[in-house]
């Protein structure tokens, strides 16, 4: 009976990491594939607002809108 409890610790010890080590990597990807793209994106957009002298404010507004996707807080 103890070596059942035992074992069921073990196997649930290790369903749990792999959970957080999927998330992990879920997040990772999303971040890698989706949320760079879009910032640069938007960074070009913004780069763009800036050559003109109206839309200069836009195209920082559209830079901070960039960092804050890549680097959320």
């Amino acid at each position: 009976m103890f070596t059942f409890i035992i074992s069921l610790a073990i196997l649930s010890m290790l369903l749990w990491l792999g959970f957080k080590l999927t998330g992990a990597v879920l997040k990772a990807c999303i971040w890698l594939f989706i949320l760079i793209p879009l910032a640069l994106g938007i960074w070009g957009i913004g780069l763009l607002c800036c050559c003109t002298l109206i839309l200069i404010p836009v195209g920082f507004k559209l830079f901070a809108a960039g960092m804050r996707m890549i680097i959320p807080g």
